[in-house]
């Protein structure tokens, strides 16, 4: 068992949008029941043996490959069915949860398929690193860490319940093109050609596995390219940002991120400013 961290949580860092509450790993989970469930968000990833979580009137098995999202205060139950059951977990808050929900598919409890565990993993691990040392900032610097492994949370769980893993497949060529080139002008019909189909059967693909449109889809990825700029490079200008996502015109970027986030990028940004901080 590793020891789990509960670091100490001050009034400063509970205004991030994002705050770390508690991170671990139990190589032998045991049976936990939650009639009053949980204050926190929770992510729990398996890695080893087999389990079940009960929540919202559903039973569902968990094993390695997959993890579970838990809401704050929802009764759940989870429990190993093949020992032992291994689990990496972390718990967190902020008031950036809810527009993270919105944009990620996984607005309610529940288990995930995962494309990369092992980067979740990873990414777990640095932050349950980055909780003891005690350093100065530290909730900014879990924060940070919190927010990079909801990114890629985001991106790594199969949230469309219509999907297939035939049609996620078939899309991975044109996904990895829209990592590599959203920062520059995209159309679906160059999109298409990645996979050898129409815009029309492109667009197709895109509802039946993500329900969203293709562009909808890029400015996705150049919203959440332009938070980890603006979390990573606080010094640069919006335009300057807007830009280097792949967004020719500063008020429509505004308008996009506005849409997506639920709030304008300066009051996203705004938002690291709390109480005279900054991180760095």
């Amino acid at each position: 068992m590793v020891q789990p961290s509960f670091p100490i949580v001050t009034e400063s860092d509970s205004r991030l949008p994002l705050y770390l509450t508690s991170i671990g790993h139990w190589e032998y989970q045991e049976r936990t029941r939650r009639p009053g469930g949980f204050p926190d968000y929770q992510w729990l990833q398996a890695i080893s043996g087999t389990g079940e979580l009960e929540v919202d009137g559903t039973r569902r098995q968990v094993k390695p490959g997959q993890g579970f999202f838990l809401l704050p205060n929802e009764t759940h139950v989870y429990y190993p069915t093949s020992e032992p059951w291994g689990l990496h977990w972390i718990a967190f808050n902020g008031s950036l949860m809810p527009s993270w929900m919105n944009h990620s598919g996984i607005r309610r409890s529940g288990v995930y398929a995962l494309s990369d565990p092992d980067s979740l993993i990873a990414q777990m691990k640095a932050i349950y690193a980055m909780s003891l040392t005690g350093r100065p900032f530290l909730g900014a610097e879990c924060s940070k860490l919190l927010y990079a492994l909801l990114l890629d949370l985001s991106r790594n769980a199969k949230t469309g319940s219509s999907s297939s893993p035939r049609h996620d497949q078939k899309l991975q060529p044109v996904i990895r093109f829209i990592e590599d080139n959203c920062h520059r002008v995209l159309s679906i019909d160059e999109m298409a050609a990645r996979i050898g189909v129409s815009a029309q059967y492109l667009c197709h693909l895109f509802k039946r596995v993500f329900q969203l449109r293709p562009m909808e889809y890029v400015n996705r990825e150049r919203i959440n390219r332009s938070k980890e700029l603006m979390l990573n490079e606080p010094q640069l200008k919006l335009r300057e940002v807007a830009h280097r996502v792949g967004f020719d015109s500063p008020s429509y970027f505004s308008s996009v991120f506005k849409k997506i986030v639920g709030m304008s990028p300066e009051q996203f940004r705004g938002r690291r400013f709390d109480n005279g901080f900054r991180i760095h």
